[in-house]
Protein backbone atom coordinates (compact mmCIF):
# COMPACT_ATOMS: atom_id res chain seq x y z
CA UNK A 1 0.00 0.00 0.00
CA UNK A 2 1.20 3.65 -0.24
CA UNK A 3 3.01 4.82 2.29
CA UNK A 4 1.46 8.46 2.91
CA UNK A 5 1.09 10.76 5.74
CA UNK A 6 -2.17 10.14 7.50
CA UNK A 7 -4.38 13.30 6.25
CA UNK A 8 -6.14 15.15 9.19
CA UNK A 9 -9.37 13.57 9.00
CA UNK A 10 -10.73 13.89 12.44
CA UNK A 11 -13.35 16.31 11.07
CA UNK A 12 -14.02 14.23 8.45
CA UNK A 13 -14.60 11.44 10.69
CA UNK A 14 -16.94 13.56 12.80
CA UNK A 15 -19.75 14.33 10.23
CA UNK A 16 -23.13 11.58 9.89
CA UNK A 17 -22.43 8.69 8.14
CA UNK A 18 -26.52 8.35 7.30
CA UNK A 19 -28.76 11.25 7.83
CA UNK A 20 -31.99 11.73 6.54
CA UNK A 21 -30.72 13.36 3.24
CA UNK A 22 -28.74 10.17 2.61
CA UNK A 23 -32.42 8.02 2.96
CA UNK A 24 -34.06 10.21 0.28
CA UNK A 25 -30.77 9.62 -2.23
CA UNK A 26 -31.46 5.38 -1.44
CA UNK A 27 -34.88 5.72 -2.22
CA UNK A 28 -33.92 8.21 -5.33
CA UNK A 29 -31.24 5.92 -6.32
CA UNK A 30 -33.91 2.87 -6.49
CA UNK A 31 -36.46 5.03 -8.54
CA UNK A 32 -32.80 5.30 -10.94
CA UNK A 33 -32.42 1.31 -10.74
CA UNK A 34 -36.02 0.10 -11.25
CA UNK A 35 -36.40 2.59 -14.51
CA UNK A 36 -32.74 1.01 -16.06
CA UNK A 37 -34.08 -2.52 -15.63
CA UNK A 38 -37.58 -1.23 -16.83
CA UNK A 39 -39.35 -2.06 -13.85
CA UNK A 40 -37.71 -6.12 -13.58
CA UNK A 41 -36.56 -5.89 -9.58
CA UNK A 42 -33.76 -8.05 -8.81
CA UNK A 43 -35.57 -10.89 -7.16
CA UNK A 44 -37.38 -11.55 -10.41
CA UNK A 45 -34.13 -13.23 -11.77
CA UNK A 46 -34.38 -17.21 -12.69
CA UNK A 47 -33.29 -19.64 -11.14
CA UNK A 48 -30.90 -22.54 -13.16
CA UNK A 49 -33.16 -24.98 -11.12
CA UNK A 50 -36.23 -26.72 -12.78
CA UNK A 51 -39.11 -26.58 -10.48
CA UNK A 52 -43.18 -25.47 -10.51
CA UNK A 53 -43.84 -22.41 -11.92
CA UNK A 54 -45.70 -20.31 -14.34
CA UNK A 55 -42.14 -19.72 -16.41
CA UNK A 56 -41.45 -22.53 -19.08
CA UNK A 57 -38.14 -23.26 -19.40
CA UNK A 58 -37.49 -26.55 -21.23
CA UNK A 59 -38.76 -30.44 -22.67
CA UNK A 60 -37.61 -33.58 -21.47
CA UNK A 61 -38.58 -37.01 -22.48
CA UNK A 62 -41.38 -38.42 -20.36
CA UNK A 63 -40.15 -41.31 -18.21
CA UNK A 64 -42.55 -43.89 -16.46
CA UNK A 65 -43.31 -42.81 -12.60
CA UNK A 66 -43.36 -39.07 -14.28
CA UNK A 67 -46.36 -36.69 -12.96
CA UNK A 68 -48.64 -36.65 -16.11
CA UNK A 69 -49.84 -33.55 -15.30
CA UNK A 70 -46.77 -31.98 -16.59
CA UNK A 71 -47.40 -33.83 -20.19
CA UNK A 72 -47.30 -31.40 -23.13
CA UNK A 73 -50.26 -32.59 -24.98
CA UNK A 74 -49.74 -30.16 -27.52
CA UNK A 75 -46.35 -32.11 -28.77
CA UNK A 76 -48.06 -35.26 -28.27
CA UNK A 77 -50.79 -34.86 -30.82
CA UNK A 78 -47.86 -33.38 -33.06
CA UNK A 79 -45.38 -35.95 -32.52
CA UNK A 80 -47.02 -38.96 -30.89
CA UNK A 81 -43.77 -38.53 -28.48
CA UNK A 82 -44.45 -37.88 -24.39
CA UNK A 83 -42.59 -35.03 -23.27
CA UNK A 84 -42.72 -33.45 -19.98
CA UNK A 85 -42.64 -29.70 -19.35
CA UNK A 86 -40.25 -28.60 -17.23
CA UNK A 87 -40.53 -24.24 -15.46
CA UNK A 88 -38.07 -22.49 -14.22
CA UNK A 89 -38.76 -21.84 -9.96
CA UNK A 90 -38.28 -18.14 -9.29
CA UNK A 91 -35.91 -17.33 -6.09
CA UNK A 92 -34.26 -14.86 -4.28
CA UNK A 93 -30.96 -13.03 -5.70
CA UNK A 94 -28.51 -14.27 -2.51
CA UNK A 95 -26.83 -10.45 -2.63
CA UNK A 96 -22.92 -10.81 -0.66
CA UNK A 97 -21.70 -7.10 0.70
CA UNK A 98 -17.86 -7.53 1.18
CA UNK A 99 -16.51 -4.49 2.74
CA UNK A 100 -12.54 -4.38 3.93
CA UNK A 101 -12.33 -2.93 7.39
CA UNK A 102 -8.57 -2.64 7.55
CA UNK A 103 -5.95 0.08 8.41
CA UNK A 104 -5.57 1.60 5.05
CA UNK A 105 -9.43 2.11 4.71
CA UNK A 106 -8.86 4.36 7.61
CA UNK A 107 -7.51 7.44 5.35
CA UNK A 108 -8.65 10.45 3.17
CA UNK A 109 -10.36 13.30 2.66
CA UNK A 110 -13.31 12.53 1.95
CA UNK A 111 -12.50 9.89 4.38
CA UNK A 112 -12.63 6.17 2.97
CA UNK A 113 -14.20 4.03 5.27
CA UNK A 114 -17.24 7.05 5.58
CA UNK A 115 -17.55 6.66 2.03
CA UNK A 116 -17.44 2.74 1.23
CA UNK A 117 -19.97 2.41 3.76
CA UNK A 118 -22.26 4.64 1.81
CA UNK A 119 -21.98 2.69 -1.05
CA UNK A 120 -21.91 -0.77 1.01
CA UNK A 121 -25.60 0.96 2.34
CA UNK A 122 -26.79 1.66 -1.13
CA UNK A 123 -26.33 -1.43 -2.90
CA UNK A 124 -27.81 -3.29 0.15
CA UNK A 125 -30.46 -0.92 0.14
CA UNK A 126 -31.30 -1.43 -3.52
CA UNK A 127 -31.60 -5.66 -2.72
CA UNK A 128 -33.72 -5.42 -0.05
CA UNK A 129 -36.26 -3.00 -1.90
CA UNK A 130 -35.64 -5.86 -4.44
CA UNK A 131 -37.06 -8.31 -1.91
CA UNK A 132 -33.43 -9.92 -1.69
CA UNK A 133 -31.35 -11.66 0.82
CA UNK A 134 -28.63 -9.16 1.70
CA UNK A 135 -25.28 -10.39 3.83
CA UNK A 136 -22.92 -7.46 4.94
CA UNK A 137 -19.63 -9.31 5.38
CA UNK A 138 -16.99 -7.29 7.01
CA UNK A 139 -13.64 -8.85 6.86
CA UNK A 140 -9.84 -7.40 7.25
CA UNK A 141 -7.24 -9.99 7.85
CA UNK A 142 -9.77 -12.30 8.62
CA UNK A 143 -13.57 -13.09 8.61
CA UNK A 144 -15.74 -12.07 11.34
CA UNK A 145 -16.90 -14.54 13.75
CA UNK A 146 -20.28 -14.72 15.63
CA UNK A 147 -24.24 -13.30 14.40
CA UNK A 148 -23.16 -10.39 16.10
CA UNK A 149 -20.58 -9.68 13.38
CA UNK A 150 -22.50 -10.47 10.39
CA UNK A 151 -25.71 -9.01 8.82
CA UNK A 152 -28.61 -11.34 6.94
CA UNK A 153 -30.90 -9.15 6.07
CA UNK A 154 -34.70 -9.40 3.41
CA UNK A 155 -36.72 -7.12 2.96
CA UNK A 156 -37.37 -2.75 2.64
CA UNK A 157 -38.08 -2.66 6.61
CA UNK A 158 -34.73 -4.14 7.69
CA UNK A 159 -32.56 -0.94 5.85
CA UNK A 160 -32.71 0.77 9.16
CA UNK A 161 -30.72 -2.11 10.72
CA UNK A 162 -28.48 -2.66 7.96
CA UNK A 163 -27.42 1.37 8.27
CA UNK A 164 -27.01 0.42 12.22
CA UNK A 165 -25.00 -2.15 11.37
CA UNK A 166 -22.34 -0.73 9.35
CA UNK A 167 -22.43 2.37 11.68
CA UNK A 168 -20.80 0.27 14.06
CA UNK A 169 -17.89 -0.44 12.16
CA UNK A 170 -14.26 0.50 12.25
CA UNK A 171 -11.57 0.28 10.06
CA UNK A 172 -8.15 -1.31 11.46
CA UNK A 173 -5.28 -3.34 11.74
CA UNK A 174 -4.05 -5.43 8.75
CA UNK A 175 -5.80 -7.16 6.53
CA UNK A 176 -5.70 -10.31 3.82
CA UNK A 177 -7.63 -10.05 1.27
CA UNK A 178 -6.81 -13.23 -0.51
CA UNK A 179 -7.54 -15.81 2.71
CA UNK A 180 -11.29 -13.98 3.91
CA UNK A 181 -12.58 -14.77 0.10
CA UNK A 182 -10.87 -17.99 -0.07
CA UNK A 183 -12.29 -18.69 3.58
CA UNK A 184 -16.29 -16.96 2.17
CA UNK A 185 -15.69 -18.67 -0.85
CA UNK A 186 -15.04 -21.89 0.61
CA UNK A 187 -18.07 -22.13 2.81
CA UNK A 188 -21.56 -23.36 2.32
CA UNK A 189 -23.13 -20.42 1.25
CA UNK A 190 -25.61 -20.07 -1.09
CA UNK A 191 -24.10 -19.04 -4.54
CA UNK A 192 -25.18 -15.40 -5.58
CA UNK A 193 -23.83 -12.01 -6.44
CA UNK A 194 -20.55 -11.08 -4.14
CA UNK A 195 -19.49 -7.52 -3.99
CA UNK A 196 -16.12 -6.51 -2.67
CA UNK A 197 -15.39 -3.29 -1.54
CA UNK A 198 -11.92 -2.14 -0.93
CA UNK A 199 -8.60 -0.32 -1.85
CA UNK A 200 -7.30 -3.37 -2.84
CA UNK A 201 -3.69 -2.42 -0.79
CA UNK A 202 -2.79 -6.12 -0.89
CA UNK A 203 -0.84 -8.50 -3.10
CA UNK A 204 -3.28 -10.88 -2.15
CA UNK A 205 -6.18 -9.36 -4.20
CA UNK A 206 -5.99 -11.28 -7.60
CA UNK A 207 -6.08 -14.61 -5.67
CA UNK A 208 -9.00 -13.81 -3.55
CA UNK A 209 -10.79 -12.48 -6.39
CA UNK A 210 -10.54 -16.33 -8.34
CA UNK A 211 -11.16 -17.69 -5.31
CA UNK A 212 -15.43 -15.96 -5.73
CA UNK A 213 -14.76 -16.78 -9.64
CA UNK A 214 -13.70 -20.56 -9.44
CA UNK A 215 -16.43 -21.02 -6.93
CA UNK A 216 -19.23 -19.47 -9.35
CA UNK A 217 -20.13 -16.41 -7.50
CA UNK A 218 -20.93 -13.60 -9.80
CA UNK A 219 -18.20 -10.80 -9.16
CA UNK A 220 -18.45 -7.10 -8.91
CA UNK A 221 -15.17 -5.01 -7.85
CA UNK A 222 -15.36 -1.43 -6.48
CA UNK A 223 -11.99 0.00 -5.98
CA UNK A 224 -11.87 3.39 -3.45
CA UNK A 225 -9.73 5.46 -3.63
CA UNK A 226 -8.90 8.78 -2.15
CA UNK A 227 -7.35 12.26 -3.38
CA UNK A 228 -4.91 11.60 -1.31
CA UNK A 229 -3.68 8.49 -2.70
CA UNK A 230 -4.21 8.63 -6.63
CA UNK A 231 -2.57 12.36 -7.00
CA UNK A 232 -0.74 13.44 -3.28
CA UNK A 233 0.45 17.02 -2.59
CA UNK A 234 3.63 16.51 -0.70
CA UNK A 235 7.19 17.57 -1.26
CA UNK A 236 10.08 17.32 1.33
CA UNK A 237 11.19 15.42 4.15
CA UNK A 238 8.75 13.60 5.62
CA UNK A 239 8.06 10.62 7.81
CA UNK A 240 5.63 8.29 6.34
CA UNK A 241 4.25 5.28 8.22
CA UNK A 242 1.97 2.09 7.19
CA UNK A 243 -1.87 2.23 7.67
CA UNK A 244 -1.73 -1.52 8.70
CA UNK A 245 1.64 -2.62 10.04
CA UNK A 246 2.57 0.48 11.60
CA UNK A 247 5.89 0.53 10.34
CA UNK A 248 7.63 4.22 9.45
CA UNK A 249 10.13 5.17 6.72
CA UNK A 250 11.55 8.86 6.10
CA UNK A 251 12.01 9.54 2.44
CA UNK A 252 12.98 12.80 0.64
CA UNK A 253 9.91 13.33 -1.68
CA UNK A 254 10.97 15.29 -4.50
CA UNK A 255 8.60 16.19 -7.90
CA UNK A 256 10.62 13.23 -10.05
CA UNK A 257 9.52 10.37 -7.15
CA UNK A 258 6.04 12.51 -6.66
CA UNK A 259 5.56 11.85 -10.47
CA UNK A 260 6.82 8.11 -10.68
CA UNK A 261 4.64 7.15 -7.62
CA UNK A 262 1.90 8.68 -9.62
CA UNK A 263 2.93 6.87 -12.58
CA UNK A 264 2.86 3.42 -10.83
CA UNK A 265 -0.06 3.78 -8.96
CA UNK A 266 -2.13 4.87 -12.26
CA UNK A 267 -0.79 1.62 -13.32
CA UNK A 268 -1.47 -0.98 -10.61
CA UNK A 269 -4.85 0.28 -10.57
CA UNK A 270 -5.33 -0.31 -14.26
CA UNK A 271 -3.84 -3.27 -13.68
CA UNK A 272 -6.67 -4.27 -11.33
CA UNK A 273 -9.06 -3.41 -14.00
CA UNK A 274 -7.79 -4.78 -16.55
CA UNK A 275 -7.76 -8.21 -14.68
CA UNK A 276 -11.46 -7.47 -13.60
CA UNK A 277 -12.48 -6.65 -17.26
CA UNK A 278 -10.32 -10.23 -18.95
CA UNK A 279 -11.98 -11.95 -16.68
CA UNK A 280 -15.47 -10.90 -16.97
CA UNK A 281 -15.68 -9.25 -13.36
CA UNK A 282 -17.57 -6.20 -12.97
CA UNK A 283 -15.57 -3.33 -12.20
CA UNK A 284 -15.74 -0.05 -10.96
CA UNK A 285 -13.13 2.06 -9.95
CA UNK A 286 -14.01 5.63 -7.40
CA UNK A 287 -12.32 8.26 -5.44
CA UNK A 288 -13.95 9.47 -2.29
CA UNK A 289 -14.59 12.85 -3.45
CA UNK A 290 -16.82 11.77 -6.70
CA UNK A 291 -20.43 11.69 -4.84
CA UNK A 292 -21.66 8.37 -4.00
CA UNK A 293 -24.85 8.37 -5.43
CA UNK A 294 -22.46 9.40 -9.17
CA UNK A 295 -20.39 5.68 -8.62
CA UNK A 296 -23.91 3.99 -7.83
CA UNK A 297 -25.20 5.70 -11.18
CA UNK A 298 -22.39 5.48 -13.30
CA UNK A 299 -22.83 1.13 -12.02
CA UNK A 300 -26.49 0.89 -12.85
CA UNK A 301 -26.22 2.77 -16.57
CA UNK A 302 -22.58 2.07 -17.58
CA UNK A 303 -21.64 -1.52 -15.54
CA UNK A 304 -24.83 -3.23 -15.56
CA UNK A 305 -24.30 -3.76 -12.30
CA UNK A 306 -28.03 -5.08 -10.96
CA UNK A 307 -28.24 -6.62 -14.82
Amino acid sequence: MPLLPSPPVIEDRAQPLFDDDFLETLEYLHIIARKILSGQMKAERRSRQKGVSVEFADHRPYSPGDDFRFIDWNVFFRTGNLFLKLFEEEEDLYGYILLDGSGSMDFGIPYKFHYSRRLAAAIGYLGLAGLDRVFVVPFSDSLPRGAANLLNLRGKGKVFRMLQFLERLNAAGPTNLGLCMKTFAGSRRKRGLAVVLSDFYDETSIAGLNALRYQKFELFVIHCVSPQEASPELLGDLRLRDAESDRFRDVTLTEGLLRRYCAKFESYCASLERFCRTNEIGYVRCRTDTPFQETIIRMLRREKFLQ
